[in-house]
This record gives C-alpha cells, structure tokens and sequence, in this order.
C-alpha cells in the first residue's frame, strides 16, 4: 500500500475529504492485489496514477490503466468489419467538486480508442462512458465503479440494444447488433497473447498478458445505465 494514504489523521478531514480518502485506499488496495497477482508486477491489469489533489493532498483526479485485451476500433472494408484489439488503456476519472452527491457523478473519460457501445467513439464527447447504472447505485464506490469498466473492455457487460436507457454510440452499438454478435466477435479470450497490432500509438500490444480474472458474483449482459 501507499504508505502516504496512512499519514492522513481521520478525525481532522471533513466528510467530503474523508470520502476521497477512504476510496483512494480502496483503490490502491485493488492495484496491489493485482499487481501481487500478475505474471509481471510491473504491469498488472489494472494501475493508477494521482493526476491532481486538493489542497489536503487527496486525489481529486485520477490516470487508471487497464492491461486487458479489448477492442479498439474496426477494421476498414466492407461489412462485416473485424475487430481491432489492444492490451493498453487509458481512462481518466475526475471528481468534481460536489463529489460525492446525488448530481455530483465522477466522470470517466477514455484517453485512448475504445469501441465499446457504452463509451463513446468519436465526437467532442469522444471517450466518455456511461455508467449512471441503477443496479449499482448512485453511491456506487470509485473501486465498483473501475471494475465495472474493466468488464466493458473485456466485452462481458454491454447495452447494444436501441432501447432504453440506449447505448452511448450508436454506430459501436449498430455494429455489434449486426456484425459483432452474429459473428461471436464479442467472445474473446483473454489468454490470447497473439494480440494484432493496434491502429494508433495509443493503445499497446506488446505488454505481456495479465493472469486471467475470475468473473465477478454478478455480470448483467443488458445494463441500466
């Protein structure tokens, strides 16, 4: 653990920052765990990097890395189109000021290419992901809320259906109704080290594959977002 998150006196944090706190903790936790338990520590399936504190020293934004095979993109040809992978990437997670309440959501944004109909592709909102999930809660811890998105990546929950609460890119989701799924593209393994090559200098293929996970308790193939 990072001995730094131990220095910090319970008793003289307000209620906000005490929350920051406790979830940086539980954060942390999850990377060491991860990182114990990778076939190279150095790079666990998922990390962190503190990209802004308060004035108290708690982490209002976040840099976390995912090391898990995941569609970045589709190939250029007539339909069907194949799928892309990489193994490296990056989201951001901001706090806001209000954070945490009700109206006062963190807010998750990919830095590089996911294709994912639950995070946006392309546009000025480019790389946002929904995740306002009634089955999570509107609580829903900082930790929750980074395993879930690792379970996007790995393509074991996704909303695709235009329907409501409807998909965050349409175009993603169009795809994997008609191309993806009749073709079992949303199936892949994450054993497979033989990762091609990736579309951008973004998204990493050469880092060597994390030991596979256990699926979590519960996994909902259809979302509330």
């Amino acid at each position: 653990m990072n001995e730094t998150i131990n220095k910090f006196d319970l008793k003289k944090l307000s209620p906000r920052d005490a929350c920051l706190w406790k979830e940086w903790k539980e954060l942390d936790s999850l990377c060491n765990k991860r990182k114990s338990t990778a076939a190279n520590p150095r790079e666990p399936s998922i990390s962190y990097i503190i990209r802004k504190k308060n004035a108290m020293g708690l982490p209002t934004e976040y840099e976390i890395w995912y090391r898990v095979k995941s569609i970045i993109g589709v190939e250029d040809t007539p339909a069907p189109r194949k799928p892309i992978f990489g193994s490296l990437h990056k989201m951001s997670i901001v706090l806001p000021n209000n954070y945490p309440s009700a109206d006062g959501n963190p807010i998750f944004t990919f830095r590089t290419n996911i294709w994912h109909p639950n995070i946006r592709y392309s546009g000025s909102f480019k790389g946002h992901v929904c995740l306002n999930s009634k089955d999570m809660g509107v609580m829903a811890s900082l930790k929750s809320l980074v395993l879930r998105v690792e379970q996007y990546l790995k393509y074991n929950d996704y909303h695709a259906q235009n329907i409501y609460p409807y998909p965050e890119d349409q175009n993603v989701a169009e795809w994997v109704r008609e191309e993806a799924e009749p073709n079992g593209w949303t199936r892949f393994p994450q054993d497979d080290t033989q990762l091609p090559p990736p579309d951008n200098g973004d998204n990493s293929s050469n880092n060597p594959k994390p030991k596979p996970e256990k699926t979590p308790e519960k996994i909902n193939r259809i979302l509330t977002i």
